[in-house]
Formats: C-alpha cells, structure tokens, sequence
C-alpha cells in the first residue's frame, strides 16, 4: 500500500551509458536496482548521482534498495584479500607432505598385488562364476533362487517413508438439530516434539482440480519427515503453520509469506488473529511484518489489533510497515464513524507528519489527517 511502484527487480542489459540516459528522463523506480550498484561502486557521474539521490529521497522502497547495495559494496571492500592471509611455507611444506604420502601408498599397493596370485582378482573370480552358470544350468537356477531370496528379505527391511498426515477437521453439529449435544473436537496428530525436530519447511495449496474445498500442504523436513495435508482451518494445519511463524528465525521468510497466506482466511479466530499480531510486531522481516499487517484487514477495531497497529505506526523501523499500520487504522476510523473517533490516532498522525524520517510517511500521515477532517499545523 505503499506509494512506491513494486516492479524494483528491472534490470539493464545495455550497461552504464542507457543509464545515464533513463537518469535524463527522470529516475523511476523500476531502473534504481541497477543503478544502485553502479552508485555504490562510484561509477556514476555527479549529475547521475544527484538524480537518484533525489529519486530516493522521495522513495523510501528505493532508498532500501541503494542501502542495501551501499552496504554489501562496503562489506566486501572491507574483506582481507585471501591471498595475504596465506602462509606459503606452510602451502609448500603440505604439498610435499601430500606427494611423499600418494608416492608411498603407490609403492605399497603395487608391493601387494605382486604378492598375491592373480587367481584371486576379482576379475578372475567373475570369469569364474560366469563360465560355471553357463555350462551347469541346474546350479545357476539354484543360485537365482537364493539370490531372489535375499534381495525378498531385504527389501522388507528397508525404511518407508511415513505415510502424509490428514489434518483433524472439527466435528460439526448439524444446523437444524439444536439440541444435539455438540461434538469435541478431533485432537491433533502432529506432536510438540515432531514440531521441534522440523529443520526446514515448505507450504503450498495443493487442492484437487474441481474441488470447491481449498486444501494446504505443510511440509516439515526433519529427521523423521512429515507432511500435513487438510484445509486452512484444520487443527493440524493452523497449528504447523502457526509454530513456522513463531520460530521465524529457523525458517526462510518466503515460508512465513506462505503461512500467512493461509492464516488470513481464518482470521475471524482470536487465536489466529493473536498469532497475525505477534508476527506483525516480532517478525525479522519487514515483508513479513507488511503483511501480517495486512492479513488483519477487516478486524481493525479488535482491541488486540489496535494495539498492534499503534505499535507498528508508533515503533516499527520500516517506512513501509508504519504506512500499513497508518492505512488499517485510517480504514477503522471511518468504519468506527468518521474523523475525530480516536484523539490518540490524531495525535500519532501529527507527530509522524513533523518528526518521521519517512517522506512516504510524513506525506501519508498529511493525508490521514485530511481525510479525518483534522487540521494539518
């Protein structure tokens, strides 16, 4: 919900001077990705330099791009050359250790085969075997047999893999009988240990064609694999999916990106909706962050939704998570009445507008404030 264009993975294939000229017409934020490395290696001009500067100023999804560059350019400037961290006596010293040891074990492994008979090389042995099945069909058929056996035997001891887990659905009572006793719900199959054990993951909706039920994938890598299939509302799924968000630091953001995906549409649970909260305020990843944020679309004057909204505007060190806390929460003003419902919100707004860092963020704190009816000083 940023102002910003989201297409920032452009690049250019006609180098420096096609740069140069797109700076002429204007930065836009497609062609800063490639810019911002000719920027961070110095390899602009004072003009070019200026123009993006002044693009990224107005642009605060670009000027995390060019930080970003800045930065990596820096980190790999500071590293130490390898090649004087060498110790070249020490090189020379192992590989003369390394070609007296190959010169050994050639003249010790040619020592060996010169004592033993020929009679005994595998290649001896097979010829062997192959002339005596040939000639003597009674005794190859024996030892197919035996053969046939073992390879029986073994293959019903290898491992197989665990079949998938079908998540536990809720018993549903029917609608038209109200004095049925209502049903406990199906408990859950996939333990707290198996959970912990799960080294990486992966999500996906893999729903049969035809099939008007939505049906999710969580799949845990671990020593003893696991893979949970069900709808968005099952026990199992909401509870895989709701320990990969609050262990985001084991698992990679686009799994996190894919957990919310599927925990948005059953954002109606308070449990869910706690879960969304605390990923929009602990998350690592600002992408995450946004996003958790945006999942609680539609329940912005939850109190616990409030709160997490207010957190985001007030604290969150990304420009853009604090513009989607300024969204959600302009939206359930309106919602809860019109301008002026909430003196505390006026009051945050005033203060990103004269003291955010965040052009993006002054310009949309300015305009919460004038849809509220509230006067800009």
């Amino acid at each position: 919900m940023t102002d910003s264009p989201t297409n920032l993975g452009s690049t250019n294939p006609q180098g420096a001077p096609d740069a140069a000229a797109k700076i002429e017409r204007g930065v836009r934020c497609e062609d800063v990705e490639s810019l911002a490395v000719l920027y961070a290696c110095d390899e602009l001009d004072a003009g070019e330099r200026a123009g993006l500067d002044a693009h990224v100023a107005e642009c605060a999804s670009c000027a995390a791009v060019l930080l970003r560059e800045t930065r990596l350019q820096q980190a790999v400037a500071s590293l130490e050359p390898p090649a004087d961290s060498l110790d070249r006596s020490g090189l020379l010293l192992a590989r003369c250790r390394s070609e007296l040891a190959e010169v050994l074990d050639d003249r010790q492994a040619s020592a060996g085969r010169s004592t033993w008979p020929t009679v005994l090389s595998p290649s001896a042995w097979w010829g062997a075997l192959r002339h005596t099945l040939i000639y003597h069909p009674a005794l190859s058929m024996g030892v197919l047999l035996v053969a046939g056996f073992l390879a029986g035997v073994a293959g019903q001891r290898l491992p197989v893999a665990p079949p998938p887990i079908i998540a536990s659905q809720p018993q549903l009572t029917a609608a038209t009988d109200s004095s049925a006793p209502s049903q406990p719900t199906a408990p859950t199959r996939v333990t707290d240990e198996q959970l912990r054990n799960a080294e990486s993951a992966h999500v996906a909706w893999v729903t049969p064609s035809g099939s008007p039920t939505p049906t999710v994938q969580v799949e845990l890598m671990a020593p003893t694999p696991m893979n949970i299939v069900g709808t968005p509302d099952s026990a199992d799924v909401q509870r895989a999916l709701t320990f990969l968000l609050q262990n985001g630091q084991r698992f990679d953001p686009d799994v996190r990106l894919d957990s919310l995906d599927v925990l948005r549409m059953n954002a109606a649970d308070p449990d869910v909706r706690r879960t969304l909260c605390a990923t929009a305020r602990l998350d690592r990843n600002p992408g995450v962050r946004r996003k958790a944020i945006d999942a609680l679309q539609g329940f912005e004057r939850d109190p616990m939704v409030r709160d997490a909204l207010l957190d985001a505007i007030e604290s969150d060190a990304d420009p853009g998570v604090r513009v989607e806390g300024i969204h959600l929460m302009l939206a359930a003003l309106h919602s809860g009445g019109g301008a002026g419902a909430d003196q505390q919100i006026v009051e945050i707004l005033r203060d990103h507008l004269h003291n955010d860092p965040s052009p993006a963020v002054r310009r949309h704190s300015a305009a919460a404030l004038q849809q509220l009816g509230e006067p800009i000083q």
